[in-house]
């Protein structure tokens, strides 16, 4: 991205995000460094070292925390070419926005709330973004199926994922770290996610850095093929 549009995309992670606000540089820094260790202790999130999933989610919470705060300063491979906006991150991580948010939502059910029972999701609306983390980081570690037989544990947790985005295809993405569809290995595996990359890509509103990243792997080419 240009340097204004990634601004915007800034600002709009956190109208999306809301309280669940997620630093890109944090979250950015802390994904490399889960791919360069996965399932290692220096993982920041392995349910083999970690005994519950709620023990995954603290760790992480607490790595992130630094690193998006700067109290921790990783290697400079996790850094390099991660964005970066100090002071709107600051803002945005802050707590003054987050209970802004909060009671936007809270106002929210309190207008539209037809039923009673509706207000057991609002707990859901304040922890979205760990909630999305810990299916991706447990389950998808634990449960599914394998299309590449990897160093890691990493799985594709659901066979047609509109649930995570595509990004429940854990095990493709452990595979090709960089491609930006984690789908697309088998017929129903479809990203959603890369839907909306393409779209971008073509409108030149991002650009896609390698091309060759868009195409199916080699040797899936030759099975299809075969």
């Amino acid at each position: 991205m240009g340097p204004i549009t990634e601004k915007i995309f800034f600002v709009l992670t956190w109208i999306f995000q809301g309280s669940n606000y997620l630093s890109p540089y944090g979250y950015g820094v802390m994904h490399r460094m889960h791919h360069a260790f996965a399932d290692t202790e220096n993982d920041p999130h392995s349910p083999k070292y970690d005994e519950s999933i709620f023990k995954m989610m603290w760790k992480t919470k607490t790595i992130y925390s630094k690193i998006a705060s700067g109290q921790e300063i990783p290697e400079k491979r996790f850094t390099d070419g991660v964005p970066k906006w100090e002071f709107f991150d600051k803002f945005a991580r802050s707590w003054p926005s987050r209970l802004f948010w909060g009671a936007a939502y809270v106002g929210v059910y309190y207008l539209f709330a037809t039923e009673i029972w509706l207000w057991a999701l609002l707990p859901m609306q304040f922890l979205f973004s760990p909630i999305h983390g810990a299916i991706i980081n447990w389950f998808a570690h634990k449960y599914g199926y394998r299309n590449y037989e990897v160093k890691d544990t990493s799985r594709n947790f659901l066979p047609f994922d509109f649930l995570m985005m595509g990004e429940s295809y854990h095990n493709n993405h452990h595979k090709y770290g960089s491609r930006p569809n984690f789908g697309g290995i088998r017929w129903h595996e479809i990203d959603p996610t890369y839907q909306v990359i393409k779209l971008l890509n073509a409108l030149r509103i991002i650009q896609i850095k390698d091309q060759k990243e868009i195409q199916l792997p080699r040797e899936i080419k030759k099975k299809q093929a075969a």
